[in-house]
């Protein structure tokens, strides 16, 4: 049986590829290179979108009207809803101008109490704050009025809580420094304010039939 003849060129390609190893083992540190790069990505990536957030939180999207209102009031504001003060407010059969809303660039009603923005960023709200939708401490010492007693658009020295019948600004400290609103809105026992930047901030009761009450 003849000898077959090694061939040397046979060898040296099989000596290449057991030495062909360092190109597999070149591709790893490749990858984990490419690993690293997709990571530095996602973390640029998660920054910009959350310094894109926070600028736009910094952005104005609403601006408040400049057009001082004359608000005329009427009817019967036995819880102070007529925002005339604590004398001679409960039964009014004509308008009337509400020199204590003066300045005011929005209002808004509810249902027995209501809220206004004036022209130099401050919420006056004023009404019954039984369901806390004032959004400030209206505790008085004072005495009870008989609503029974009360003569229409007459002088009377029986009074209304002046703390709920006067428009009062809530405190400035109620809300983050810098605030700027640009209306004001009310429900039934709600009432809420929008800021420059979009957001809204709400105060009140919430009530439904089928729910308990809630208060925020």
């Amino acid at each position: 049986m003849p000898l077959r003849r090694a061939d040397p060129n046979a060898a040296s390609m099989n000596h290449s590829r057991k030495r062909g190893s360092p190109n597999a083992s070149s591709d790893r540190p490749a990858k984990r290179i490419d690993a690293r790069t997709k990571q530095t990505g996602n973390l640029r990536r998660n920054t910009v979108a959350r310094d894109a957030q926070t600028q736009t939180l910094d952005v104005v999207l609403n601006n408040a009207s400049q057009t001082k209102l004359q608000i005329y009031v009427c009817g019967e504001g036995s819880g102070g809803e007529l925002g005339l003060g604590p004398k001679n407010a409960t039964n009014v059969k004509t308008p009337r101008v509400n020199s204590n809303l003066a300045g005011v660039v929005s209002v808004a009603t509810g249902g027995m109490h209501a809220a206004a923005l004036t022209a130099d960023n401050r919420i006056l709200t004023w009404g019954v704050n039984d369901l806390f939708t004032l959004g400030r401490d209206t505790t008085w010492d004072g005495g009870v009025r008989d609503v029974d007693e009360e003569n229409s658009d007459t002088e009377s020295e029986a009074e209304l809580n002046p703390k709920e019948s006067t428009p009062t600004a809530i405190p400035s400290s109620s809300f983050p420094p810098g605030t700027e609103f640009v209306q004001v809105a009310a429900g039934d026992s709600t009432t809420f304010a929008l800021t420059d930047k979009g957001l809204v901030y709400g105060w009140g009761t919430f009530r439904v039939s089928s729910l308990p009450a809630s208060d925020f």
